[in-house]
């Protein structure tokens, strides 16, 4: 089996981070390690992570990264043929400019997922758009400051007081928020549950009962009363018509759009004619 390459180091002169996008078929590398910190960052599909420091596999799927520290033995593959992840290299020196400036520490002892925040996301997404543009002196500069940026976003998001095990209830409550995180970001789509189990590496059976036993409804409930939630919102935008709230959250029917808003108990906004 052919494996995509690796090296120890990704930064040379005084570089203090590097972003990356990977966009390959059944993507796998060999057990390794970098003199950097690697935060990891999957788009599209699941990737698997081993690492020394943790007993089991880490199934980190989009929304979320982890982190894994310098010399830290590791490798990767895709959950599934087709996946996009993005790596940010960060040298251990900006991290821990990072830390003193915070006044916390990474935590890395044990490597777990953590759910990426807003201003993570958009850092990678701009950041990744940057690498696109052209060359010259000032595309360059450009790109150095973009990574720097990222990096520290990176950091940040990663900084905790102190790790805290999570107890099985806990890692299920995590899961399903990472569940609802790809939802919310998915509502202009038709996403079905076969998808979802597939997305988060999960039996369709054990993907509905664990996200009714945390959060007492089923997806299809969850997905409908967050469509009705950002369609008011967008209702109340000047301009917006309802054919468009309904085309913005997924929905070709208003008309399915108001059956929606009287099952949930949401009154129909004045400009509301179907």
């Amino acid at each position: 089996m052919k494996h995509y390459p690796t090296a120890h180091t990704h930064l040379s002169g005084d570089r203090v981070a590097d972003v990356r996008q990977v966009s390959v078929g059944d993507y796998r590398t060999q057990s390794h390690e970098h003199d950097e910190y690697m935060f990891l960052l999957p788009r599209t599909g699941q990737l698997i992570l081993n690492v020394e420091s943790n007993a089991a596999p880490l199934r980190v799927a989009p929304m979320s990264f982890v982190v894994v520290p310098p010399r830290r033995l590791h490798d990767t593959h895709s959950y599934r043929a087709q996946q996009e992840h993005v790596a940010v290299y960060v040298a251990t020196d900006f991290v821990a400019y990072c830390e003193r400036k915070a006044q916390r520490r990474l935590s890395c002892a044990r490597i777990s997922i953590w759910s990426a925040p807003l201003p993570l996301l958009n850092a990678v997404r701009l950041a990744t758009e940057t690498c696109a543009r052209g060359g010259g002196e000032l595309a360059a500069y450009r790109k150095d400051l973009t990574a720097r940026m990222v990096a520290a976003t990176c950091v940040e998001a990663g900084l905790t007081p102190e790790h805290v095990p999570l107890t099985a209830l806990d890692a299920r409550r995590e899961l399903v928020k990472e569940i609802q995180t790809f939802l919310d970001s998915t509502l202009d789509q038709s996403v079905s549950l076969d998808r979802i189990a597939y997305e988060f590496g999960l039996s369709r059976r054990t993907l509905t009962r664990m996200f009714r036993d945390v959060t007492g409804k089923s997806i299809v409930d969850y997905q409908s009363m967050q469509r009705v939630r950002h369609a008011s919102l967008l209702l109340q935008t000047p301009g917006v018509t309802v054919v468009m709230a309904a085309a913005v959250v997924g929905l070709d029917s208003p008309s399915y759009l108001a059956r929606l808003f009287r099952k949930y108990g949401q009154a129909l906004p004045r400009s509301f004619k179907v």
